[in-house]
C-alpha cells in the first residue's frame, strides 16, 4: 500500500494517480486483511504444559487500533460492527484447558451443533498428554475442516484485516466480502468459485471493489481501483502477480474457509515436522474464549525458540463453536529482543458472518463494477425483490 506521502503527491498529478492503479491493487485472502494490532493487557489464567501438568500462563486482551486518527471512516466502520474500539476481543478462559476438555465436557459432535450436520469423525475429545502437543489440534482442525467442505456453500461477513508486506504492518483495511464455493446442482452444473468484495476503509481504498471468478477473465480478477482519482478505473490484475503481492500476503484464489483450514492444517503438519519432539511447542487450548460476541474455542500455539525452521513465534486461532469456521487468526513473529514484544505478522477477523444464505448469481455480475453500489454485497434472491436495482449499472 502507497504510504500517505506518496498518495498527497500522486493526487498533485493525474498521469501518476493513473500509475498508481497498477500498484495499488489489493487481492487478499483469508481473504484480505484489517488491522488490529494487540495491546497486551493480561488476565492470569492457567496454562497446560507439554507434559500435562497445569501452569501459571498469561492470555492478552486484544484492542483495535485505528492508524490514522483522522480517519474517520475506519471509526465509522467500527462503529457500524457494534465494536468497541477499546475491546475488540475478551478472552473468558476456561478455569484450566484440563478441565475444559476433560471426557465430561467434551465437545458435542457437529450433529448436534445448533444449525448444523455431520459428525466430528477425526476429532478427540481431549487434548493428548503423551504424545506430540500438537495432534490433538491437527485433529480439531481436520476435522472442521471436512465440516466446511461437506456443509458450507457460501458465506458473507466484514472481513478485519492487516497484514505485514515487506517488513512493514499495513493500516487496517475493512471490507465486506462475498464468496461462493464451487458446487454443482442437480443437473451437474457447475458453478465456479466466485467472491466479491467492497473496501470500507481505509480512505485511499473507500469504494474499492474486486470480482473474481475461477475460470473466467483468464484467470484475473476485476479490480475497481476506489479511493481518490480515477476511482471509477476498472483493471484486470493477476492474483499471482508483483502488484498483488505487493498488496496481500495471499493471493484471491485461497480465499474461503476451506482454503483456510487446509493453510492452518499444513502449519501444523509443518511444525511437527520440524519439532517431532515437541520440546519447542506449546499448546493451550481454551474454551469459553469470546470474538466479537461468538463464543469460540481459542487453540495458542507457541514457539519459544526460532530453532528447527519453524516461521512463527506464537499463532493463535480462534473457531466459532456454533458454525465451525475460524472467526479471528493471529500469527506473531519472535520480538527482536527480549525487551521488546513479539511483532504482528498477520491478523484476521470475520464479523457479522453468516453462512449458507443462498448468494445469487448477480452478486458476482460484472455490472456491480460500475456506477453505484446499491443493496448488500452478498445478494440473496430475496434481496433482489426487495430492491431489484441493487445489480448496479453505469
Amino acid at each position: 500500500m502507497p504510504t500517505p506521502s506518496l498518495i498527497h503527491r500522486l493526487r498533485s498529478s493525474s498521469i501518476l494517480a493513473s500509475k498508481l492503479t497498477l500498484s495499488c491493487v489489493l487481492l487478499g485472502s483469508m481473504s484480505n486483511p484489517v488491522a488490529v494490532r494487540a495491546d497486551e493487557t493480561a488476565s492470569a489464567v492457567k496454562h497446560a504444559g507439554n507434559d500435562g501438568r497445569v501452569n501459571e500462563g498469561r492470555v492478552s486482551v486484544q484492542k483495535i487500533a485505528v492508524e490514522d486518527p483522522t480517519d474517520q471512516l475506519a471509526k465509522q466502520a467500527i462503529a457500524e460492527l457494534g465494536l468497541d474500539e477499546q475491546n475488540i476481543i475478551e478472552q473468558m478462559s476456561a478455569t484450566s484447558p484440563a478441565n475444559a476438555f476433560s471426557t465430561n465436557d467434551s465437545f458435542a459432535p457437529l450433529s448436534e451443533a445448533k444449525g448444523t450436520t455431520g459428525g466430528l469423525d477425526d476429532h478427540r475429545s481431549t487434548p493428548p498428554l503423551a504424545d506430540h502437543p500438537l495432534s490433538w489440534a491437527l485433529g480439531f482442525a481436520q476435522a472442521h475442516a471436512d465440516h466446511i467442505r461437506q456443509h458450507v456453500s457460501d458465506y458473507s461477513c466484514k472481513l478485519i484485516k492487516r497484514e505485514r508486506i515487506d517488513g512493514d504492518l499495513q493500516i487496517p483495511q475493512i471490507m465486506d466480502v462475498a464468496v461462493r464455493v464451487e458446487q454443482a446442482n442437480e443437473q451437474g452444473e457447475v458453478s465456479p468459485m466466485s467472491v466479491f468484495l467492497q473496501y470500507q476503509s481505509p480512505r485511499t481504498l473507500r469504494d474499492r471493489r474486486v470480482l473474481y471468478i475461477e475460470g473466467e477473465n483468464e484467470g484475473k480478477a476485476r479490480v475497481r481501483k476506489g479511493g481518490g482519482a480515477l476511482s471509477y478505473l476498472v483493471l484486470s490484475i493477476d492474483p499471482h502477480g508483483r502488484q498483488a503481492q505487493e498488496q496481500s500476503n495471499y493471493p484471491i484464489t485461497d480465499i474461503g474457509f476451506d482454503k483456510i483450514m487446509n493453510r492452518l492444517i499444513g502449519l501444523i503438519e509443518f511444525d511437527m515436522e520440524n519439532d517431532p519432539s515437541g520440546d519447542n511447542t506449546e499448546v493451550t487450548y481454551f474454551r469459553n474464549a469470546r470474538v466479537m460476541g461468538r463464543p469460540a474455542t481459542h487453540i495458542q500455539i507457541v514457539h519459544p525458540t526460532q530453532e528447527g525452521g519453524v516461521t512463527f513465534h506464537r499463532a493463535n486461532a480462534f473457531i466459532d463453536d456454533e458454525l465451525h469456521v475460524p472467526i479471528r487468526l493471529e500469527v506473531y513473529d519472535w520480538p527482536a529482543s527480549e525487551s521488546d514484544a513479539p511483532e504482528l505478522k498477520e491478523e484476521y477477523t470475520y464479523a457479522d458472518l453468516k453462512l449458507n444464505v443462498g448468494l445469487a448469481d448477480a452478486t458476482f455480475a460484472s455490472t456491480r463494477l460500475k456506477g453505484k453500489l446499491n443493496g448488500n454485497v452478498g445478494l440473496t434472491e430475496a434481496d433482489l425483490k426487495v430492491s431489484p436495482n441493487a445489480v448496479a449499472k453505469d
